[in-house]
């Protein structure tokens, strides 16, 4: 696994800023409130991951340095790797309880949505093999 980019850290709150702008140009569109304000809490979230992410290195360059060893630690890789299988497994459980639970309620949208997340993520599972498949 690779090590986290600074270069993608710092454009971070660049994305998050045109993800907030976006929002309140598209509330003029007609887009439901709704839609607006995740878009907007989005790009909230995003500058501040990348603002607590550069006062992170700029404070403690030693401590930035010593979470990149841990990233390319080969334990670390693999306890990554395992904690993503399980959930991996753990959330392909749930959204088939999920389906199952709206389809029992009778809510024939939810039910088809919750199958759709389902779709994309064991999709997401083959994709990610077959790409790593051809890297390692």
């Amino acid at each position: 696994m690779k090590p986290i980019n600074t270069k993608m850290l710092s454009t971070l709150p660049v994305i998050g800023f045109v993800l907030i702008v976006l929002s309140f140009a598209i509330k003029f569109l007609g887009v439901p409130e709704s839609a607006c304000c995740f878009i907007a809490g989005l790009g909230c979230a995003w500058v501040g991951l990348g603002a607590v992410g550069a006062i992170v290195q700029r404070l403690n360059p030693q401590y930035a340095k010593k979470l990149e060893i841990q990233q390319k630690d080969e334990r670390n890789m693999v306890i990554r790797e395992k904690a993503g299988y399980i959930a991996f497994l753990v959330t392909l459980f749930a959204l088939a309880m999920l389906a199952f639970v709206f389809l029992l309620l009778g809510s024939d949208l939810a039910c088809a949505l919750a199958l759709v997340a389902m779709a994309v993520h064991v999709g997401s599972f083959f994709v990610a093999m077959l790409v790593y498949d051809k890297q390692l």
